[in-house]
């Protein structure tokens, strides 16, 4: 059996040991939505399948309707391959059964904790948007033409060392071509491009940097593959006013709000609870946990923190506000 195949058998077990629609009861007609060999499919996990993939399109509903069942009918055709060959007694089966389950009962508590925050007030609001004027009131989008360098490690202050003696150029436009002609000279791969981006696109640390920039000005971003040279081409304001920026800020704040009721109720089960690592798992005191996803050796046994979504909530909401 492929892993692909183990992963699909996993999930339909779990559908079929954790849904309150599994074989064990006759389902009415009415809630009835496929049979596989003579095996029911409920409306109930069509719209549990639906529910997961969250907002649909009115328009797009019927296809994704179609979808989610056609995928249900692949995944019982590969339980009940799995059952007939008595997969569901494998160890390696049951362990991952039992490990989602729970998995699925500390997400379900970490969600039923978190959905207490509140939202976000309006005086909240007005503070975030007048707190960060880069995302909203000056809000600018950037045009780059940018370099991107396989350089290693050992390799990288070089190149940052030729970028800044290039940069003291009266000629901007000078810069990269002279830079180009430098990294052939030492065998150094590149790849330029062209881009435009918001100023929620890029890295919001480095925002009040990219605020700065003037045509012309480099911005020198290594990593660990190697580097990313950037060169101002233009820039241009587009600002959000707080009613348009209103929605993705009250979703950050909230999101902000679940992460401190699950860090709190973390702390409080912790401090009340008798924990003792015995023997090369044990802790020094005092070991540090956040939120409600304590420190695993594995991340299937880590429940799925709410995050505070600056790269959520933020990036991705005002990416489709500004255009």
């Amino acid at each position: 059996m492929s892993f692909s195949l183990r992963e699909h058998v996993i999930a339909a077990c779990m559908v079929l040991s954790l849904a309150a629609c599994g074989r064990g009861g006759e389902a009415k007609p009415s809630q009835v939505a496929a049979k596989v060999n003579g095996h029911e499919i409920t409306i109930h996990q069509v719209n549990e399948g639906l529910r997961r993939l969250g907002n649909i399109p009115v328009g797009q509903a019927k296809e994704a309707q179609s979808q989610v069942l056609d995928r249900l009918v692949d995944q019982e055709l590969l339980v009940q391959q799995a059952m007939g060959k008595k997969l569901d007694r494998d160890p390696r089966v049951v362990a991952a059964m039992e490990a989602a389950k729970r998995q699925i009962l500390a997400q379900a508590y970490v969600e039923q904790v978190t959905g207490a925050a509140q939202k976000a007030s309006g005086d909240q609001i007005k503070d975030f948007y007048a707190q960060h004027p880069e995302l909203f009131r000056e809000r600018r989008v950037y045009r780059f033409a940018q370099m991107a360098i396989a350089a290693p490690a050992d390799k990288q202050q070089s190149v940052r060392t030729k970028l800044e003696e290039l940069d003291k150029l009266a000629d901007k436009q000078k810069i990269l071509p002279q830079f180009a002609d430098w990294l052939k000279g030492h065998d150094l791969q590149f790849r330029v491009v062209q881009s435009t981006q918001a100023a929620e696109q890029l890295p919001l640390e480095a925002l009040p940097r990219y605020q700065q920039m003037k045509v012309g000005d480099l911005m020198f971003v290594p990593g660990a593959q190697g580097v990313v040279v950037s060169q101002l081409i233009a820039s241009q304001t587009q600002p959000l006013s707080e009613e348009q920026a209103k929605p993705v800020i009250e979703q950050f704040l909230q999101n902000r709000e679940r992460v401190k009721l699950s860090e709190e109720e973390m702390k409080r089960l912790r401090a009340t609870a008798k924990i003792e690592y015995l023997s090369k798992f044990d802790r020094k005191e005092g070991a540090p946990s956040q939120g409600l996803a304590p420190d695993q050796p594995t991340p299937d046994t880590t429940p799925a923190a709410p995050k505070t979504g600056d790269e959520d909530a933020i990036k991705k909401g005002l990416q489709g506000l500004g255009k």
